[in-house]
């Protein structure tokens, strides 16, 4: 027993001059080591944080989405025969016969169904709708969308378009080479991306009463993307882009959302808006939500690759904003050191949530949703957003 005992007390003293030894000799495994037991604590802060803000329910992002928007419906067309397809007033067989058909100035209508062959657009001044529910999947023409549109002033109407991917990661729904874009009640879903814009010169995209949902890819690719557009957006839904991808991404000098809501949930998305080159940014009456699951601390991004355009300004106002994200939030990041002329405007804004630097504003802020009497995660404020001329959350249940 006596030599039990010694046997245990010479390998322990033993074994720990062999640690203090090895960790002497390799220090960093001290800092690996501390650094490990930390990121074990952050992660289990950020697990009981996350319960705390879910109430314990555990729900998956589509759950989530279900639970809190009304669902995409397409739109009629009554004075049409749904299961025909028609450029203009004449009758075609098929898609592909239709759209090679196209002049400048056509109507392309789509007799409702599921389509799998892309559409290659070269005309101007082209407007394609859905003849009810239409539906676009599972292919890109050229490796790039389902609608590649290289011809001018193109307008999509009541289009559901979903699973679109290819190789290089940047798979859209709508590849938009040409100048101008419209989009009217679409719902572009389950892909790579939503719009990518990469004309040659400056133009505009419009969207209005559309859904962008689950998009983005790998960091590169977001719910739409403009290289050169301006870009307006009015009474629609951004909604859990994923995969560090931005709900929007824009490079053209002007970006203008009215009335709408960009909302990450759960999702693993990256900003919800991303103006990397500066330009005008205008956000009015919109619900903004950065979720707890999001990669990336920064809210908005602006011109943190740098001022490429002569005039900038930000505007921010009368928009309801929730700081979900779990860990650090900055609702606003903009580069340090020069402004190049920077004008920043916040305005009767509703915060909710700890925001990290904040400056000079006339905002309103509370620390949660309890404070100010708001429905709990990941539900809404309907009281705001019935001010709005589309309301697109579940009002039944509340």
């Amino acid at each position: 027993m006596k030599f039990l005992s010694t046997y245990l007390f010479v390998f322990g003293v033993s074994s720990h001059i062999v640690v203090v030894l090895l960790l002497l000799w390799q220090p960093i495994l001290i800092s690996k080591i501390t650094t490990k037991f930390s990121n074990k604590y952050y992660e289990l802060q950020k697990q009981r944080d996350y319960e705390k803000l879910t109430q314990g329910k555990t729900r998956t992002i589509r759950e989530e989405i279900n639970t809190t928007f009304v669902p995409w419906k397409a739109q009629s067309h009554e004075n049409f025969n749904p299961t025909l397809t028609y450029v203009n007033e004449q009758v075609y067989s098929n898609l592909t016969s239709a759209v090679k058909s196209l002049h400048d100035g056509d109507t392309l209508l789509i007799a409702a169904g599921t389509y799998r062959k892309p559409i290659v657009i070269t005309k101007n001044h082209i407007t394609i709708k859905g003849n009810g529910h239409v539906i676009f999947e599972k292919n890109a023409a050229h490796n790039k969308g389902f609608i590649l549109n290289q011809g001018n002033n193109l307008t999509v109407e009541n289009i559901e378009c979903r699973h679109i991917s290819v190789r290089d990661g940047n798979g859209a729904c709508i590849r938009q080479e040409g100048v101008d874009l419209t989009l009217n009640h679409v719902y572009f879903h389950d892909s790579q991306e939503g719009v990518l814009e990469t004309a040659n010169v400056k133009g505009k995209i419009t969207i209005n009463d559309s859904r962008f949902e689950l998009l983005g890819f790998n960091g590169q690719a977001h719910g739409i993307y403009t290289n050169k557009a301006d870009l307006y957006v009015y009474q629609s839904l951004f909604i859990a882009a994923k995969d560090q991808g931005h709900a929007i991404k824009v490079r053209g000098s002007k970006l203008y959302i009215s009335e709408s809501i960009i909302a990450s949930l759960s999702s693993d998305d990256s900003r919800l808006i991303d103006m990397s080159s500066g330009g005008e940014l205008v956000v009015l009456n919109s619900i903004l939500e950065q979720g707890p699951k999001s990669v990336n601390g920064q809210m908005i991004g602006y011109a943190l690759e740098g001022f490429q355009h002569d005039y900038n300004k930000i505007e921010l106002k009368n928009n309801l904003i929730y700081l979900d994200r779990i860990g650090e939030n900055e609702l606003l990041a903009t580069p340090s050191g020069s402004k190049n002329g920077l004008s920043i405007v916040r305005n009767q804004n509703t915060v909710i949530g700890k925001e990290q630097k904040t400056e000079q504003n006339d905002d309103i802020s509370f620390l949660s949703r309890g404070d100010m009497g708001l429905p709990q995660y990941p539900f809404f404020s309907t009281a705001f957003c019935q001010r709005m001329s589309n309301c697109s959350l579940q009002l039944e249940n509340f």
